[in-house]
């Protein structure tokens, strides 16, 4: 954030006008989204430090709910003034490690959402399997179609792993992996088979251990696919087969599905359909919408920014998108 920005903030906590902002939405309840809390270079995430002031701010500040409580006190009309769900995706280990220490430090619940093929060891995340054979190519370029000669130094390293991900993101779930697999072998990388650190998931066992510690755990599906881009069959197996798993493993089934990638356009009328008959109470997306008793199914959530003043800024004034609609 510019340093003029970050002093008017400072001058308006200062003055009150912060809490002020609190005061006024305190009857619009918030989900705040996390992925990763780390502190490595080229691994998006935030880092130890500035989660906790975060969640310090949040605790002295908001009233903190599971989503599960959120949604019935929502449905209900019930919802409590600052009302404040923390969310968090995907299930890597850094989560155990470093996101549920601070936040049993604070008493603060939360609630996880685990893509289980991704837990279960099944499979890597994509985006993983991808920046993993960015950071292990030993080159300063490789060429690979469709973009030709691409600069890997470190100068370029995070915009070409933008380019490269925003491509894979084009591609249908096989071709993507076909991609990747094909930069590992222009790479000369042979890519392992289960996730690595950085990269490793959280365990079954470490989510027991949290979940009876007061973790609320739902699901991200099974392999983390845009479902709006599979058939009926298969949206139902990576709605059914992961809350299924997560009720194996952890003895109860999710009340909550998050989206993959998050955007209203990767979900439709079938994916929402499909979640309600599974058994799903509501599904949360990875963009600021409204929060509608309504729209169960179209839950958004605030992502959270790296930069403390901002973030203290962003929560109290509730900046929410205006358009309510997903493409079908």
């Amino acid at each position: 954030m510019h340093r003029t920005k970050r002093l008017i903030i400072r001058a308006l906590e200062s003055a009150g006008f912060l809490k002020a902002l609190r005061w006024h939405n305190r009857a619009i309840p918030q989900v705040l989204m996390y992925h990763r809390i780390i502190d490595q270079q080229f691994i998006s995430g935030l880092p130890l430090s500035e989660f906790e002031k975060q969640i310090s701010y949040i605790a002295k500040h908001f009233r903190v709910v599971t989503m599960d409580v959120l949604m019935s006190e929502i449905s209900s009309d019930n919802i409590k003034p600052n009302s404040i769900a923390l969310t968090f995706d995907d299930g890597h280990y850094d989560f155990y490690e470093n996101a549920w220490p601070i936040l049993k430090k604070y008493k603060l619940p939360a609630s996880l959402y685990i893509t289980t093929g991704f837990v279960n060891g099944d499979l890597w995340l994509w985006p993983d399997l991808l920046k993993f054979a960015i950071l292990n190519c030993n080159n300063k370029s490789i060429c690979i179609e469709p973009f030709g000669n691409l600069s890997l130094d470190e100068k370029n390293l995070t915009s070409s792993w933008h380019l490269l991900g925003d491509y894979c993101l084009t591609l249908p779930t096989q071709e993507r992996i076909e991609f990747i697999q094909k930069f590992a072998r222009a790479a000369n990388i042979e890519l392992p088979e289960k996730p690595v650190k950085p990269f490793k998931p959280v365990s079954w066992q470490q989510l027991t251990e949290m979940q009876h510690e007061g973790l609320n755990v739902g699901s991200h599906t099974v392999s983390h696919p845009i479902l709006k881009s599979l058939s009926s069959e298969e949206i139902a197996h990576e709605l059914a087969s992961s809350a299924q798993l997560i009720a194996k493993k952890l003895g109860a089934f999710p009340k909550g599905i998050c989206y993959p990638n998050g955007r209203l356009a990767d979900i439709n009328d079938t994916v929402i359909s499909q979640a309600k008959t599974l058994g799903y109470q509501y599904g949360l997306l990875a963009r600021n919408t409204p929060i509608s008793k309504e729209k169960p199914f179209l839950i958004g959530r605030l992502a959270s920014h790296n930069d403390y003043d901002y973030f203290k800024w962003m929560v109290c004034r509730h900046p929410a998108e205006q358009q309510h609609h997903y493409i079908g």
